[in-house]
């Protein structure tokens, strides 16, 4: 960083300013709520749906793409009911968004057909920013259970229909043991024997752990993983810990949740540097 700073201040006459580094996470939820009312502005219209975590095999089917919307309808609901989802929920799945879905569980709901694009749109809304931290949500399985539309399209335009869907997700998942899910890369070390202490050292004290270690000649290989958040200078700590004799490399490994007693401190650092208000949301302030 500090070289091509230089390197364009010099050769292009641009001051260059940098900020901090910035990890991504992602939001999930670790229980079931609901049901969770959603009204539209009007108040004509309501949105009744439950929120749960999608089942981890249906999860890893849409991650690994086994499953897509793009599949035939009865191939989708036997791969869903093969994966140990409800006969009733695979045959409602809606739409999927990410590895999130939405499921209608409704029956002869009026006007429902031609609203459901603004619903659809209201989930994305919600998910692309999740309620935490306004990151991007995952492994969310929302169900429709219940809708009250106003027979004059007028008053279930885009306007009332989106905000108050919108809204019951980001309630919902409040109410649902909201999750910071944070980025973890695998870490390959090769070492001197003697350094081999230190190494292991500098990965545990970032909140890390050591999966596997061998020795290969006259080298120790250590395999561990850890948060990307902790793994920050990692480069130069690690050649001064082994006296610039480790060799090393890194794997994403993936989203894994955050311990608690750390998640409100790093939900309120995010909303600040995204300019939200400091306090961790609350379903009250997405429900009415």
């Amino acid at each position: 960083e500090v070289v091509t700073k230089s390197r364009i201040t010099r050769d292009r006459g641009i001051d260059v300013i940098t900020s901090p580094p910035i990890v991504v996470y992602r939001e999930t939820i670790g229980a079931a709520a609901g049901p969770v009312e959603g009204k539209s502005p009007n108040k004509h219209n309501r949105f009744y749906i439950t929120v749960e975590p999608l089942p981890q095999a249906v999860f890893d089917a849409i991650k690994n793409g086994d499953f897509s919307m793009n599949m035939a309808e009865i191939d989708r609901r036997n791969l869903l009911i093969s994966l140990g989802m409800e006969k009733d929920a695979a045959k409602g799945v809606t739409h999927v968004y990410g590895t999130n879905m939405l499921v209608d569980m409704t029956k002869g709901i009026q006007y429902l057909k031609e609203t459901m694009e603004l619903i659809i749109e209201g989930m994305e809304e919600a998910l692309k920013n999740g309620p935490l931290a306004r990151e991007p949500a995952q492994g969310v399985l929302l169900k429709l259970i219940d809708v009250k539309l106003h027979e004059d399209a007028v008053h279930r335009g885009p306007a009332q229909v989106i905000p108050a869907f919108r809204s019951a997700v980001q309630g919902g998942v409040l109410m649902a043991q909201p999750t910071l899910l944070e980025p973890v890369q695998k870490v390959f070390i090769s070492v001197p024997q003697a350094h081999m202490g230190a190494a292991v050292r500098e990965i545990q004290g970032r909140r890390g752990t050591i999966v596997a270690m061998k020795q290969e000649g006259d080298m120790s290989v250590i395999e561990g993983s850890a948060p990307v958040a902790e793994l920050f200078g990692f480069a130069s700590d690690i050649r001064g810990a082994t006296e610039g004799r480790a060799m090393w490399n890194t794997e994403f490994l993936g989203f894994f949740p955050m311990p608690m007693n750390l998640q409100n401190q790093v939900v309120v650092e995010i909303r600040k540097r995204k300019g939200l208000k400091a306090e961790i949301p609350r379903p009250s302030d997405f429900l009415e």
